[in-house]
């Protein structure tokens, strides 16, 4: 039996933005992952996934049971393997949607635990008859990929000015495919930069993300803006590390803790964002303000780009946050988790 017991099954595309699995597979020495990679490109990246979910069933199914032939115990991120998986499983509920059905499969026998994001999501399960023993493993900041060389050389870009940064997947405006998706559309957060950059003439705004024509031609002549498109993950923090405030612009609770807090708070920059519940550990790590109205956002972030010890006082809270959430210690929790509920055999 090979040491790497635990069989990790998904689909990725290059580039990815899950940096949950991302930087937590690589660490979990027991853990095998089988990666079906996709080409980034968007038409590639559609073709394959095309292709690919042409043949998933039956492929994948047969895939996890020609896989757990060779490893006794499974790590689960898609509950809709758990239809095929026999072995203990143990399961990463990230991105859940809460249905009877999915409900269904994580009250399966041979899921021995599983792990949440937020306590909340623990206690929603459980009022859908869930009883297997939780975990909570926040999202977590890779602190060892921060490049203090890398952050030097994006401070220059800002010339001595205050920065406010943003951070997503993707920078969609309506109209764009995928702008519907309110996780992704930035049109509000505009209208919040029209209104502080009035008021704080020399900030500037960073955005970082896979960022649509649209929205490039929309800021073509704007100085104040500047648009980084996709970073790659090893880099994210150097850029990061240069916000002096860190924007949560969503008007919606998106329902799963984001990993971009994390990342706020690796790199000491104090957030301010709309108060809903994904976001209640800024307040409870004190690291930043949350507000409810537009008017409130704004002022907020003039309040920190002028107030330069209360910004001190709250960027000194998030690093603090961030160095629990270090990648390094999330996984060795998780990994002795792993040893505690699927034991190894040798």
């Amino acid at each position: 039996m090979s040491e790497r017991d635990i069989l990790y099954f998904n689909t990725w595309y290059r580039g990815h933005n899950n940096a949950r699995y991302a930087e937590l597979l690589p660490r979990l020495e027991r853990v095998r992952p089988y990666l079906l990679t996709f080409p980034r490109p968007r038409l590639l990246r559609a073709a394959s996934e095309r292709a690919w979910r042409a043949v998933q069933q039956p492929a994948e199914p047969a895939l996890l049971r020609l896989a757990e032939r060779r490893h006794p115990y499974a790590f689960v991120t898609d509950v809709r393997q758990l239809e095929t998986l026999t072995v203990p499983s143990l399961v990463d509920v990230d991105d859940f949607y809460f249905t009877e059905e999915n409900a269904a499969l994580l009250r399966r026998p041979n899921v021995v635990a599983y792990t949440v994001t937020d306590s909340w999501a623990a206690h929603r399960l459980e009022e859908f008859g869930v009883e297997h023993p939780w975990h909570l493993i926040p999202q977590g900041v890779a602190l060892d990929q921060l490049d203090p060389a890398e952050a030097a050389e994006f401070d220059r870009l800002r010339n001595g000015r205050p920065v406010v940064g943003y951070i997503a997947a993707f920078l969609r405006l309506t109209g764009d495919r995928g702008g519907e998706n309110a996780m992704y559309n930035v049109g509000h957060l505009l209208e919040l930069w029209e209104e502080i950059h009035a008021r704080v003439p020399e900030a500037l705004l960073w955005l970082v993300g896979d960022t649509s024509r649209r929205l490039r031609d929309s800021l073509s002549e704007r100085s104040d803006v500047t648009l980084f498109g996709h970073v790659p993950r090893g880099r994210l923090l150097a850029v990061a590390s240069n916000f002096d405030v860190a924007l949560y612009p969503r008007e919606h609770d998106p329902g799963i803790r984001a990993s971009k807090v994390a990342e706020y708070f690796g790199v000491g920059a104090p957030i301010v964002g709309y108060d809903h519940r994904v976001v209640q550990d800024v307040r409870e790590a004190g690291a930043g303000i949350l507000v409810a109205t537009p008017r409130e956002f704004v002022g907020a972030v003039e309040r920190l780009l002028t107030d330069d010890g209360e910004r001190a006082r709250l960027a000194a809270a998030a690093r603090a946050a961030g160095t629990e959430r270090d990648w390094r210690k999330l996984a060795a929790r998780y990994a002795e988790l792993l040893d505690r509920h699927l034991p190894p055999l040798h």
